[in-house]
């Protein structure tokens, strides 16, 4: 059986000298790529040209610069086809990626959104798995409920672009961290989500993504997290996963908020399910160490 054909979406900013890797991974999918969208998010080096140089293989939008989400959007709004697949810029697919996504997503069509394991790979050498970093899903075949710890990498996930008519798109806000755990745990409220454990993808190790801003990151988990506790559908969510989010969300307000407010948090946690006590624990000595790291940086 062929797989039903995805709309493989390719945002880049400043990332052209690997661009034509990325582009050429998706080419050698086969009938399961059916188009190739590159936004180019305001770029300034070679993105355009090199593009451009695929002439009608692809399609190409360019865009002032919106941050990884807002170049994520515009590829969904212009997608055709019923899956929607994300490949960063400076990742690749590795043979047949895309027709074991898409015929998993053919075959369970009770899942709306599948994933893969990654190769960590410097452009020339694969040295390890993603899941190093990552860890895995403790249930492959349904991790909804595993989405506060667990965060898909955005290049091996493939999802049904039936999703966008009841779950926002990527939050705008968030240029570049945490937009995409925000939309995994948005979408979990839900689909289900499934995990195949092997790698698919050459996910890319480099100076850019090697050093991100930590501070810029925290922010942006910081924020993910007060957007899900403080929506309207939180309720919807099951009381132990509403539990660790509001024990995440303790954890943000510890850093942040009078302690009255870190108080309510905690007990409003504890509240909504006493099971997870030990988790909020274990939230806690991680806040806790992060924080005396930072002192003893600053010191």
């Amino acid at each position: 059986m062929t797989a039903q054909r995805a709309s493989v979406i390719i945002p880049c900013y400043n990332q052209g000298r690997f661009l034509a890797e990325a582009i050429n991974s998706v080419l050698a999918q086969g009938a399961a790529a059916g188009e190739i969208i590159v936004v180019n998010d305001g770029s300034t080096d070679e993105t355009s040209p090199v593009a451009a140089s695929y002439g009608a293989q692809i399609q190409l939008i360019e865009q002032a610069n919106r941050g990884l989400s807002g170049a994520r959007n515009a590829g969904i709004h212009a997608a055709a086809c019923p899956y929607i697949a994300l490949l960063d810029a400076d990742d690749a697919y590795l043979p047949g990626a895309l027709e074991r996504l898409t015929t998993y997503l053919d075959e369970h069509p009770d899942v709306a959104l599948v994933c893969s394991d990654a190769f960590l790979w410097d452009g020339a050498e694969r040295f390890g798995l993603k899941s190093t970093w990552s860890g895995k899903p403790r249930n492959p075949e349904n991790f909804r409920w595993e989405t506060v710890e667990y965060c898909a990498t955005p290049s091996t996930v493939v999802m049904r672009r039936a999703v966008f008519d009841h779950v926002e798109l990527f939050d705008e806000t968030l240029k570049n961290a945490a937009e995409d755990w925000l939309m995994w745990v948005s979408m979990s409220r839900l689909y289900n989500l499934a995990y195949i454990d092997e790698p698919l993808v050459l996910y890319r190790v480099h100076d850019r993504n090697a050093t991100r801003n930590v501070e810029r990151i925290n922010a942006g988990n910081r924020y993910a997290v007060r957007q899900v506790v403080s929506s309207p559908h939180f309720a919807a969510y099951p009381a132990h996963f509403r539990a660790r989010l509001l024990y995440y969300r303790f954890a943000c307000a510890f850093h942040e908020e009078p302690k009255h407010a870190v108080i309510a948090y905690f007990l409003r946690a504890v509240a909504t399910d006493p099971g997870q006590i030990g988790y909020g624990v274990g939230v806690l000595r991680r806040g806790l160490s992060n924080t005396l790291r930072r002192q003893r940086k600053s010191g």
